[in-house]
């Protein structure tokens, strides 16, 4: 940690102080507690991410699953699963000749593979940077379809019931005698 922050000292004085905030900032956010980022907009809660994965070569497969889950370990991301959906097999058959010769024809095969990670509960930012690590790794020839559930407040116009309202205080009030 220390040689890049010398590198940035040689740039400039400003650069340092800036840069030993955002080190200190790191720390702090990096709680539980706040989710406010550094730019005071407070940071997106998604519940679940779901990246669906799908190639043709099964060994390619395998390696990148490999990958994705030294990566997430590397940046603290927890998978709950990874599994392997069923195989879908596109058989299309072709025939040499227009209108004869019925007997020769070739069949042709298509195997498509998937892999499913699912991770819950991660921050927006955990959750960009995951992302574009894994996306630009990607090897040639493979998909990649990502679906994110956010959690979001209520909206205003939505109230719960007085009833619930009231044991919810009650509640608290005897959990914090």
């Amino acid at each position: 940690m220390a040689a890049p922050l010398l590198r940035s000292c040689r740039l400039g004085a400003s650069l340092f102080t800036a840069k030993c905030q955002t080190t200190n900032q790191v720390s702090q956010y990096s709680t539980s507690e706040s989710l406010v980022t550094s730019t005071g907009k407070k940071d997106e809660l998604y519940r679940q991410l779901t990246l669906e994965i799908k190639g043709h070569d099964s060994a390619i497969l395998n390696s990148y699953q490999k990958f994705t889950a030294m990566a997430a370990k590397e940046l603290g991301v927890n998978i709950v699963s990874m599994y392997d959906p069923p195989r879908i097999f596109t058989r299309m058959s072709l025939m040499k000749s227009v209108f004869v010769h019925k007997k020769h024809f070739h069949q042709y095969e298509m195997r498509t593979m998937y892999k499913v990670f699912q991770i819950k509960h991660i921050t927006g930012s955990t959750a960009s940077t995951f992302l574009e690590y894994i996306q630009r790794n990607l090897p040639e020839g493979m998909a990649m379809k990502v679906t994110k559930i956010q959690i979001e407040q209520l909206p205003s116009h939505i109230k719960p019931p007085a009833d619930a309202a009231n044991q919810i205080q009650s509640s608290q009030q005897t959990t914090k005698h």
